[in-house]
């Protein structure tokens, strides 16, 4: 989970701006779908079961097919956003951008990511 100061601003960003689908939402947590097995969750400052808590400043990547690269980063960029870009030759080329809370949200396309 990520701490979100601003659940309406971090939800925006993870559902209109990387187009991820959001699962379930209330007044404190956002849940979306990322990929086939997997979900984040954005949540207001609070505990959770068993202590969680989300992090802060963190830096996560998101693996996406390697053809699907660059409209990834042409769709950043429409929507305002100067993505940092690395290409790592033969393990993939990678975007980095910040979310509204400061944390770095990495779209990678290294194959290695699956096996």
């Amino acid at each position: 989970m990520l701490e979100a100061a601003d659940l309406d601003a971090a939800a925006r960003f993870y559902g209109d701006v990387l187009g991820l689908r959001e699962q379930q939402r209330s007044e404190e947590r956002a849940w979306f779908f990322v990929g086939e097995g997997a979900r984040l969750g954005l949540w207001t400052p609070q505990v959770g079961i068993a202590g969680g808590q989300g992090g802060a400043h963190v830096h996560f990547a998101m693996h996406i097919d390697a053809t699907d690269y660059d409209a990834a980063v042409a769709r950043l960029r429409e929507q305002g956003f100067d993505p940092h870009e690395e290409d790592f030759e033969k393990n993939g080329r990678a975007a980095y951008i910040p979310d509204p809370d400061g944390n770095v949200v990495e779209l990678w396309t290294w194959e290695g990511a699956s096996g």
